[in-house]
């Protein structure tokens, strides 16, 4: 009973009635005859279909998504931020607040500019103020007594335009001008007739006090979009053939000049002024109400009054932007902003009902279905329309969303609210992946889609942050960590620990996937994770692992390192020191044995370092040993020529050998370096042991180093290089 109460309005008397004295205002009576005489017959019917094709195309968008969820209070920010989720709601929201707060003040202005005639000496701002305080007042008391306070001046504008029937039926017809060429353009007149249709979000931010938003607000839309639709179709036919072009192009007055009873007609326009003004008064604090539930506006702006929970705290701040204005002055400035928050609500609303219509989502089932191109077409034709009104009121207006938008992602209000944005982008990723697997790949396509098996990220950090460093968005990571033990037994460690990393690094490695996999034996099942981990043609090439510290089961990795080379996967091993660590990130080394094999990866791997931001900046050297000066010398300009052709930031040092092992080499060189990259080979499993000691005798010294085995799949050229050259 109770919540009977507190939604009391019907599709007429909640939507029909304030969006059609919205559509049926000031335009009508002020600015049609004259659109009329400029664009001639032809030319405002073909507007007229057009605005009217753009808001039908809303007024279907509204309909579907009233129809497949409950449209609450704030209306059309309910049905964006539910739709496209809180920062797009915000970036509509918080604009459409605005327009609707000053165009209160925007209808007020124009009601005092029509007593001129009446009222030559008052002052207006005066006038206006006093109005403003009443329709304040009246929208307090009661929105239902409000409601029913538009039926009178919906009887009045009914009246004036029989009352200009009327009149031009007693005159002599004139000879129709079809087409006409006055110097004003179609974009121009378009403009100045387009606002006449943008009422039907009167409607939509009463949702919530309607008894059935999903019944009565696709109704009582659509019927004030076709209602207004042949009030527009017949009233250009009437202006046309009882009056000349001159008549309507010099004058705005002419529905008085025809109208068989003038004083009608300022009932008129006073009832659609006074009744857009009463219908925003209505709307705008409903809207802020809705932000502050949301946590997007300050929560003392949604207090509510009465059973009706009224918002009288968010009238309070209406009211103080429209007096604003009001006492401002002109809102000649501000008009064209205010149309384009208007216009970027129907555009945003399309494109929220297009995209869940696209993306398929089984959630998205409107009892009203409406096809996505319809919607999309709509979203389409309003930014087009933006751009011809007023381009720079546009951008400004599309500048102040999208930094609502950026500003309210970054709060990260923990909101989804159930909205498309998941599905959307689960089709899009669809999408392109069909897509991918239609095409050929080419290996200069080629980017790193990483796989980290490090066990637990807070014991082995290196490996994340070095894995992130190196694919940043070039491509994917995924850090896995495997819990040893059966399905069973380990299935609810392995959903908190998976809830747990992503909460932790949600911040600090945004772009870093995690996964628990669970396995009875650590290297089968990294094995099992790189072959099957992906979807499609979307799978994982590269596997980073630590550098093993415990001298059993070296076999065991020996083996796992041979079954990722034999499943094509480039391996990175890193081998850790505790005490450098990376030191200050400012020397890359790269043991270079040629670019065949390993060389190719390796230097792509420093080019990928040096892009993150930790890295930005570090010199990279590439190392090489020779045994004689005549070596040295074709050895150094032929990496010269490698290093200028690949485009990498990178010089080269050529070492002469003087019988020196290897390994005390590298340790003279590479003792400053905060970063040594070195290629290897894989030995035989039964040579694991051997394996270990010769490296561990290799790195013993060495700053942390990232060992390398590239993928027999790996083509370093393409990715490497402009042209087809070949090099050593």
């Amino acid at each position: 009973m109770e919540d009977n109460q507190l939604k009391r309005f019907g599709a007429f008397s909640g939507v029909f009635t304030p969006s059609i004295l919205t559509i049926l205002g000031v335009i009508m009576y002020l600015r049609l005859g004259w659109a009329t005489g400029h664009a001639g017959l032809a030319g405002i019917l073909a507007i007229v279909v057009l605005s009217h094709a753009i808001t039908l195309a809303t007024g279907l968008s509204i309909s579907a998504i009233a129809t497949n969820r409950t449209v609450g209070v704030g209306g059309a920010y309910n049905i964006i931020s539910r739709s496209l989720g809180a920062p797009a709601g915000a970036a509509v929201g918080i604009p459409l607040f605005l327009a609707q707060a000053l165009s209160v003040t925007f209808y007020i202005v124009g009601f005092t500019e029509s007593l001129r005639p009446l009222f030559p000496g008052m002052d207006e701002r005066l006038v206006g103020s006093a109005v403003l305080i009443g329709l304040v007042i009246l929208s307090g008391k009661s929105a239902e007594l409000a409601i029913k306070a538009q039926y009178f001046i919906l009887a009045a504008i009914v009246l004036s335009l029989g009352s200009l029937f009327l009149g031009g039926s007693a005159r002599p017809p004139t000879e129709i001008a079809w087409t006409a060429d006055t110097g004003v353009g179609f974009a121009e007149v378009f403009a100045v007739f387009f606002p006449a249709v943008t009422g039907i979000m009167a409607g939509v931010g009463m949702s919530g006090d309607l008894r059935n938003p999903r019944k009565d607000l696709p109704y009582g839309t659509l019927a004030a979009i076709f209602g207004g639709m042949i009030v527009y179709l017949i009233l250009p036919v009437f202006f046309a053939r009882n009056a000349s072009t001159y008549e309507l192009t010099q004058s705005t007055d002419i529905a008085w000049r025809l109208a068989a009873i003038p004083a009608l007609i300022f009932v008129g326009v006073w009832g659609a002024t006074l009744s857009s003004a009463l219908g925003s008064v209505l709307t705008a604090p409903r809207t802020l109400q809705a932000l502050a539930a949301d946590g997007i506006a300050p929560e003392i702006l949604g207090r509510g009054s009465g059973p009706a929970n009224e918002p009288r705290v968010a009238l309070a701040l209406t009211f103080a932007l429209a007096e604003t204005g009001i006492l401002l002055g002109s809102l000649d400035v501000i008009a064209p902003i205010l149309t384009m928050f208007f216009l970027a609500t129907y555009g945003i609303t399309n494109l929220a009902c297009g995209l869940e219509r696209w993306a398929a989502s089984p959630g998205f089932r409107p009892a009203f279905a409406v096809p996505a191109w319809v919607s999309l077409l709509g979203a389409a034709a309003c930014f087009y329309v933006m751009s011809v009104i007023n381009l720079g009121a546009m951008l400004v207006a599309t500048g102040f969303a999208t930094a609502l938008f950026i500003l309210t992602e970054r709060r990260d209000l923990g909101t989804t609210y159930g909205d498309a944005r998941h599905g959307i982008w689960a089709a899009m990723a669809r999408r392109s992946l069909l897509a991918m697997r239609r095409l050929a790949f080419h290996p200069g396509n080629w980017r790193p889609n990483l796989v980290i098996a490090g066990g637990n990220p807070e014991k082995r950090p290196w490996l994340l942050h070095l894995g992130s460093a190196m694919v940043q968005e070039r491509g994917l990571v995924t850090y896995f960590l495997l819990l040893t033990g059966t399905v069973k037994a380990r299935a609810a460690d392995r959903k908190e620990l998976l809830v747990r990393l992503d909460q932790q690094y949600a911040e600090t490695l945004p772009h870093v996937f995690f996964r628990v996999d669970i396995a009875e034996d650590v290297y089968p099942g990294i094995s099992q994770v790189a072959q099957s981990y992906g979807v499609g043609p979307f799978e994982a090439n590269s596997v980073m692992l630590g550098w093993p510290t415990k001298h059993e089961n070296r076999e065991g990795y020996v083996s796992l390192l041979r079954d990722l080379s034999q499943l094509d996967k480039s391996i990175f091993l890193v081998h850790w020191d505790p005490e450098r660590k990376l030191g200050k990130r400012r020397q890359i080394h790269i043991w270079w044995g040629g670019f065949q094999g390993n060389g190719g990866l390796m230097l792509l791997l420093a080019h990928l370092l040096q892009a993150d931001r930790s890295w930005r900046g570090a010199e990279v050297t590439l190392l090489t040993v020779v045994e004689s000066e005549e070596a040295a010398k074709n050895t150094g300009r032929a990496k010269d020529q490698i290093i200028e052709d690949a485009r990498i930031q990178a010089h080269v040092r050529v070492i002469l050998r003087e019988g020196r092992p290897i390994h005390r080499i590298m340790r003279e060189e590479s003792q400053d370096a905060d970063l040594a990259i070195l290629g290897i080979g894989l030995p035989e499993v039964e040579e694991a042991e051997v394996f270990f000691q010769r490296m561990e005798v290799m790195l013993g010294q060495m700053p942390t180093t990232i060992l390398v085995k590239s993928s027999r799949t790996f083509v370093g050229e393409p990715v490497l290089f402009a042209d087809e050259t070949k090099h050593e």
